[in-house]
């Protein structure tokens, strides 16, 4: 999944993407690399099932439906 792009026209400079995957009730991003702490690269991120479904239901309620 794009999640940012950045570039003019329809040639994008860069684009920023994650892999979204579900394993029980965690939900994983992958696909990433960034620094963490002490400059270790972070290529995986893992949420609670029920925290991040209440987070996107409260983005949803403050932003609406985006088109």
């Amino acid at each position: 999944m794009d999640v940012a792009t950045y570039g003019q026209g329809s040639d994008p400079v860069s684009v920023v993407g994650i892999r979204i995957r579900l394993r029980k009730q965690t939900v994983i991003w992958g696909d990433l690399m960034y620094p963490g702490v002490e400059d270790r690269v972070v290529e995986e991120v893992r949420f609670d099932l029920a925290q991040y479904l209440a987070e996107i239901k409260r983005g949803y309620a403050r932003w609406g439906r985006s088109t």
